[in-house]
């Protein structure tokens, strides 16, 4: 949930926009189309308690509004700005108070000392939110100095920054800072809410958050109790030692020096999920792996090929392979048959023997289109009575006329396939049984049967048929195979987007660059020989050495790994950057093993190190965003690290620190919203998390203060 401390929603003053004004309506409409849900509504000197209960109304409880006022504040003869912030509780009591003080005054005109500001709201115990140095007119540190010099709680008093690097700057050195959108366009406030600061605990009211500033344990305890968790009994260590730890459904963060244990605590979570059935394993960025997840070398290339619209041509390769020249009836059988014509008055009344072929080279062909459909018919019949869907749209009465209309069609398929069977099988006998008497009659008197046919036919055919084949397989070879891209992952705002990409080609014999790979373990010659012979015999089809090229080409080495276009299928696989090859860097590896691991939808992440190899920049502005995604999402992260941008820009609703001493090894757990460590071997041993996270993480003061753009530091 974010929070917004400094909103306008009426023009004022003069310096005002006038797109500051805004409608409860429209207020409610826009403020619940974001994540915002706290605002305080801050006007120039006035607050305006009726639109404040319409703008409540219309919010419904899904949104808190804090009543509030942006004072011009005069101190030392200097104008500044001061918020201040009170409970909705008390909004009757502020309504009165400003009504009173700017009474018979403009809010142009009307100004008040820091002494009138305390002595007037210190009562309503509120938040004092001062403009700071660039977010003018800002308040002097010698105004600020003096209004907590008033006695007021300190915790209460926060310095307004103009945007989140600001704020964590001045954090860095020791100051309460937070930030508002100070709204000047309605119409464009939703493009300015991701800059507003989040709220990693759950806040109920003005009060709590107010209790969260000062650290108060039990309030953050109770926060913190409403996030699910379960404990956790490990075993991480050879010596049996049992650590006891909190997981929660959000971020868990392990820190300590080097070789106290955190990558076996990592590894003991991990161990304990699995046996619950849960995957889980430990993430370890490293920069090899980013080629073994795309698969650089292509070990399983095959998984990802995609030939729609090539076909691999298997049976016209098997076909070209065992071609053979078909014969033509030679001159001579005819001369044979008219010489020994009527010379056998018995042979001559076998008028059988005489028949011309019946049975055709594709007689068997309708005869099975038959059957396919009649297969095909069926299956879909089958389909519609048992698939859901169809059900579902259809009515009882719908099915049955479908599924009857389908049944009478499959009959009478049936019925053809079994007529068209009849006449080729009877084609087949009947050319079987002439051929019988030819022979017999040839064997006992001599005489020559007439030749059924000149044969012409079948020769030219079958040359017309290897001619058509190896066409197919040229063309097909020639046919372009689309690339397969995938996304590998952001190099950062500057760089862009990383991709994979695969190029497929057949080899057409003038692929000769190295940085194409065989799908199959052959040699290239032997595929660049496959495409010339074939060429070839497209060519020579009407060709007298045809079968020259047959033979030249069963000859090949390796001609019997080559049944279909698939086993000439070359690769090239590598990385691309705006359209160009690109290697990508050890870090950058790194960062997008890291990024991959967690777009993965999962219910567990363990992260050993995800900080190493990988920059500031990427980890905050984009790993640190992932990981809180994950937490808002309600996943368990437990991340192993040394960097402090991680451990404590994650804001983690547990942080466990390993260390070693003079006493041994110890486990402490806490989080930085209270502010402590707790021993779990002896709860009474505490350490200050600040303390002890700045002297072990790397990163520095930077890091630590971060937390504060929320609630503010010690």
């Amino acid at each position: 949930m974010k929070i917004d401390i400094h909103v306008h929603t009426r023009k004022t003053k003069q310096g005002d926009a006038p797109t500051r004004e805004v409608t409860p309506e429209k207020f409610s409409k826009i403020v619940l189309s974001t994540d915002v849900k706290i605002l305080a509504i801050t006007n120039h000197n006035v607050f305006d308690l009726q639109q404040f209960n319409q703008m409540e109304v219309c919010l419904d409880g899904a949104v808190q509004i804090w009543p509030g006022v942006e004072l011009d504040v005069i101190d030392g003869g200097k104008r500044s700005h001061l918020i201040v912030i009170v409970s909705p509780d008390k909004r009757d009591e502020f309504n009165q108070i400003i009504n009173q003080m700017t009474e018979g005054k403009t809010a142009d005109e009307f100004t008040i000392s820091l002494e009138g500001t305390v002595e007037s709201f210190e009562k309503l115990g509120p938040l004092y939110v001062a403009h700071y140095l660039g977010k003018k007119p800002d308040m002097s540190e010698a105004s600020i100095l003096k209004l907590l010099n008033m006695g007021i709680n300190p915790n209460r008093v926060i310095k307004e920054a103009t945007n989140s690097i600001s704020a964590g700057i001045f954090i860095a050195h020791g100051h309460k800072s937070m930030y508002g959108s100070d709204v000047q366009d309605w119409d464009k406030y939703t493009e300015n809410v991701e800059e507003l600061p989040e709220l990693r605990l759950s806040v109920d009211s003005f009060e709590h958050f107010c209790l969260l500033l000062e650290k108060d344990v039990p309030a953050i305890d109770t926060a913190i109790d409403r996030k699910h968790s379960e404990i956790l009994t490990l075993q991480p260590f050879e010596d049996e030692t049992k650590v006891k730890i909190r997981a929660f459904n959000d971020i868990n963060i392990i820190f300590g020096p080097k070789g106290t244990g955190k990558t076996k605590i990592l590894e003991a979570i991990a161990k304990h999920y699995s046996y619950r059935g849960i995957k889980a394993s430990v993430f370890e960025s490293a920069p090899d792996r980013l080629a073994d997840r795309f698969d650089i070398k292509g070990k399983n290339i095959e998984e990802s090929i995609d030939l729609q619209g090539v076909d691999c041509c298997h049976e016209e390769i098997g076909r070209i392979r065992k071609a053979k020249e078909s014969d033509i009836t030679s001159l001579y059988k005819y001369r044979e048959f008219f010489n020994s014509e009527n010379k056998n008055k018995n042979a001559k009344k076998m008028k059988i023997k005489d028949l011309p072929t019946l049975l055709s080279e594709n007689s068997d062909s309708k005869f099975n289109e038959y059957k396919d459909a009649h297969s095909k018919v069926q299956e879909m019949v089958n389909f519609l009575k048992t698939n859901s869907p169809v059900d579902e749209v259809t009515t009882e009465e719908e099915r049955t006329s479908l599924i009857s209309n389908l049944n009478s069609l499959s009959l009478k398929l049936k019925n053809g396939s079994w007529d068209l069977f009849a006449e080729w099988k009877s084609a087949k006998l009947t050319d079987s049984a002439s051929q019988c008497f030819r022979n017999e009659v040839t064997r006992k008197t001599g005489e020559r049967s007439k030749p059924s046919d000149t044969g012409f036919k079948t020769f030219a055919t079958n040359r017309l048929n290897i001619g058509r084949d190896a066409k197919k397989v040229i063309e097909n070879i020639n046919k372009n195979i689309q690339d397969k891209v995938e996304n590998v992952g952001v190099l950062g705002p500057d760089k862009g987007l990383l991709k994979c990409a695969t190029s497929f080609q057949f080899q057409n014999g003038e692929i000769h660059e190295s940085k194409y790979l065989s799908m199959k373990s052959m040699r290239k010659l032997d595929q660049k020989e496959f495409v010339r012979i074939m060429k070839a015999i497209k060519d020579k089809a009407t060709s007298d050495d045809l079968f020259d090229s047959v033979t030249e080409l069963n000859a090949i080495v390796d001609i019997d790994k080559i049944s279909s276009l698939s086993d000439l299928l070359l690769f090239w696989r590598r990385f691309t950057l705006s359209g160009e090859d690109y290697s990508p860097s050890n870090g950058e590896c790194s960062m997008l093993n890291l990024h991959s691991e967690l777009a993965e939808d999962k219910e567990i992440y363990l992260l050993d190190e995800p900080e190493r190899s990988l920059g500031n920049e990427y980890i905050n502005d984009v790993i640190i965003p992932l990981i809180n995604d994950k937490a808002i999402q309600g996943k368990m992260v437990f991340i192993s690290t040394h960097d402090a941008n991680v451990a404590v820009r994650t804001l983690p609703y547990n942080s466990i620190y390993r260390c070693h001493d003079k006493d041994g090894y110890g486990t402490y757990t806490g989080n930085p919203f209270s502010n402590r460590l707790i021993c779990l071997e002896n709860t009474e041993k505490t350490l200050d998390w600040k303390q002890i996270s700045m002297k072990t993480l790397e990163g520095g003061q930077n890091a630590f203060g971060e937390r504060g753009k929320i609630y503010g530091n010690n």
